[in-house]
C-alpha cells in the first residue's frame, strides 16, 4: 500500500511539473524580410524549441508532415535557454505563411550532452487556427504601415489607443523609441510593451524595432537586443519593402557621454560616428539607390532642440542623408507633434515629429505618400502629402 501510495504521489507531481512548464510571452515577430522572418517567444524553463509552418493555402496544419526549423547557433541546436528566436528562411516573397512553435522542457542536463527532456508546450491549434503572416513583398511601391514612439510602458494606453485598427491591413508596425523608460528586466519589458503587442497584432503583422534613448537605460539594456534581433546585430538597418527602403536609425543617449545620470557607461559619440559610417554605405548600395520611396525612422529628431544628442546627430547624419534624396523622416522624443517641411531646419526633406498620445498612419504608393496622426477613438488631427522623389 505504501508503494502504490508513493508511486501515486509520484505520478502527481511528474504531471504538476508538467503542467507547470508554460509558453510564458509571444510569440511575436520581427525582422521581415521577403524571404524569411524571426519568431520570438519565453518559456518557464530552458527548452529545446522549433517551429514548422508552411504555406496558407487553405488545407488544415496536419494534411502532411512539417519540417522543424530550430535556432541554431554555429551547428548546435539551442536548448539552454528561455528566451527563444528562431528564424524561418527561404520562404516566398509577399506569401501567406501559418505556424506553430514548440518547445520540449529540459528538465536534466548534468554533464556532457546527456539531456533529460519533459513535457512539450506549443502554440494553440485546436482552439484556434495556427498564426498567421505574410512576408514583405520584393516589389511594388505601395505599403501601409503604422509608427508608435514614447509609449514608456503604458501598455494599456497603447491597447486602447489602438482598438479601432484592423492590423491584417498593415505590412508592420514600427516601434519608433521609447516603448519603455529603461529596461530592467525581461518581466518589464513585457508588462510596458510586449504583451499587449502580441495580444493587438506581433503574432501575425511583425514588428518594426527602433530603439529610443530612454531603452539604453537601465540593468537589463545591454540585453535588449536578443528580443529584437537582425541579421547584422545591429539596431541600426537598412531593410526593403517592396521598391521602399526603410532605413532605422539609432539615436544613442541625449545628452553628453560623461553626463552623471549615467554612471560612466555612455560611450555614443563613438557610436554614433561608428553608425555614420555605416550609413554612408547603406546609402549607396543597390537596395538603398533602387529604391522608389526612402524613408528614415529616428527617434531623436536632429533639426529640433539644442541638448547633445540632436545636435551630433544634426553633425554626423543631415549631411548624408541631405546627399541620398530622403522622402521622408518619422522622429518622436519630443512628446509634441510638429511637422518641418523639407528645407526648414536644414534637412533637405520633411520630418514629422510625432507625439507621445498618437500614432502615425503610413501609407505609400507610387504617387504619394500620405500620413495620418491618429489620437484616442481614432480621432485624425494631422494630414499630410508627399510626392517621393524617385518615381520608378
Amino acid at each position: 500500500m505504501k508503494h502504490l501510495l508513493l508511486g501515486a504521489a509520484m505520478l502527481f507531481l511528474t504531471g504538476a511539473a508538467a503542467q507547470d512548464f508554460r509558453i510564458t510571452h509571444g510569440p511575436y515577430l520581427c525582422d521581415m524580410t521577403d524571404d524569411g522572418v524571426t519568431v520570438v517567444w519565453t518559456t518557464s524553463a530552458p527548452a529545446l524549441s522549433w517551429i514548422e509552418a508552411a504555406p496558407a493555402d487553405g488545407r488544415s496544419f496536419y494534411a502532411e508532415e512539417h519540417p522543424r526549423h530550430y535556432e541554431t547557433v554555429a551547428g548546435r541546436r539551442q536548448a539552454h535557454k528561455t528566451l527563444h528566436t528562431v528564424r524561418l528562411e527561404g520562404l516566398k516573397p509577399g506569401t501567406d505563411y501559418c505556424y506553430r512553435i514548440f518547445s520540449q522542457e529540459v528538465r536534466e542536463w548534468s554533464h556532457n550532452d546527456k539531456v533529460s527532456y519533459g513535457a512539450v508546450a506549443a502554440s494553440d491549434v485546436y482552439g484556434r487556427e495556427p498564426y498567421t503572416f505574410r512576408t514583405f513583398p520584393a516589389e511594388g511601391s505601395r505599403c501601409d504601415f503604422i509608427v508608435l514612439n514614447d509609449i514608456h510602458g503604458r501598455d494599456a494606453y497603447m491597447t486602447d489607443l489602438c482598438k479601432g485598427l484592423d492590423f491584417r491591413e498593415l505590412g508592420f508596425v514600427a516601434f519608433n523609441g521609447d516603448m519603455a523608460s529603461s529596461i530592467e528586466s525581461e518581466q518589464q519589458l513585457f508588462d510596458d510593451f510586449l504583451d499587449a503587442s502580441v495580444e493587438l497584432f506581433a503574432t501575425e503583422t511583425p514588428i518594426l524595432y527602433n530603439r529610443g534613448n530612454h531603452e539604453t537605460r537601465g540593468v537589463y539594456a545591454d540585453r535588449l537586443g536578443s528580443y529584437f534581433p537582425t541579421g547584422s546585430g545591429n539596431f541600426y538597418t537598412l531593410r526593403r519593402y517592396g521598391d521602399i527602403c526603410l532605413l532605422t536609425l539609432d539615436c544613442g543617449e541625449d545628452k553628453p557621454d560623461n553626463d552623471i545620470e549615467y554612471c560612466g557607461l555612455a560611450d555614443y559619440d563613438a557610436y554614433r560616428a561608428e553608425e555614420c559610417e555605416w550609413l554612408k554605405q547603406a546609402v549607396e548600395s543597390e537596395a538603398f539607390l533602387g529604391a522608389s520611396t526612402r524613408i528614415v525612422l529616428l527617434h531623436v529628431p536632429p533639426t529640433l532642440g539644442t541638448w547633445h544628442g540632436n545636435l551630433q546627430l544634426k553633425e554626423l547624419f543631415l549631411p548624408v542623408l541631405n546627399e541620398a534624396g530622403i522622402d521622408l523622416m518619422l522622429c518622436g522624443h519630443e512628446h509634441s507633434y510638429a511637422y518641418l517641411p523639407a528645407g526648414e531646419g536644414g534637412a533637405e526633406f520633411p520630418i514629422l515629429v510625432n507625439d507621445n498620445r498618437s500614432y502615425v498612419r503610413c501609407t505609400v504608393s507610387a504617387e504619394k505618400i500620405t500620413l495620418q496622426v491618429i489620437g484616442p477613438e481614432g480621432a485624425v488631427s494631422h494630414t499630410h502629402e508627399i510626392e517621393p522623389k524617385h518615381n520608378l
